[in-house]
């Protein structure tokens, strides 16, 4: 849904996400130091060309990936592991560290309408297959991290419920 002043993105961060070179150590220092109790880790994850873009070509690569909760925060850390992603060329231009937030509009196809119509690039896109997600990350411009927009079918909803900790809820419910 678009909004008149031109956001593409608007309501609750739901997703704050780091890239890593270490994921273990990672995150033994979020459940340390943040108190994320519970991490679910999805293991080589590949995102093949037939349904994942880097900045309009197909793109080939695997990752890690963890979920966690900080209180009703999810956070996500990611370790490229094979390929060129937007995520292995963080880790090649500044390093470990923050790289998106991502938002769950209500109406995916518009929000990418309206970033583009904005003139915030689409720098990669794509499909986590068999689960029912797909995502977009939109250039952050002088902020230096990204922004993603994400489509999630109820199932994945359902999933991110199980996970978020009693008390709190996502951004949709």
């Amino acid at each position: 849904m678009g909004s008149p002043e031109g956001r593409i993105a608007h309501g609750p961060i739901f997703q704050l996400c780091w890239v890593v070179r270490d994921m273990a150590g990672a995150q033994r220092e979020f459940t340390e130091r943040y108190g994320v109790a519970h991490w679910l880790t999805i293991p080589d994850v590949h995102f093949g060309p037939e349904t994942t873009e880097l900045r309009g070509a197909p793109a080939d690569y695997t990752i890690t990936a963890a979920l966690g909760y900080a209180g009703g925060q999810q956070l996500e850390l990611i370790e490229p592991r094979r390929g060129v992603s937007l995520y292995s060329e963080h880790l090649d231009r500044v390093g470990p560290g923050l790289h998106h937030v991502a938002w769950v509009p209500e109406d995916f196809d518009a929000a990418l309408a309206e970033a583009t119509a904005c003139g915030s690039g689409i720098l990669a896109r794509g499909a986590f297959e068999g689960v029912g997600m797909e995502f977009a990350y939109l250039d952050g411009g002088a902020f230096g991290s990204h922004v993603e927009l994400m489509r999630l079918s109820a199932d994945m909803r359902a999933m991110f419920d199980y996970l978020i900790p009693e008390g709190y809820s996502n951004p949709w419910t």
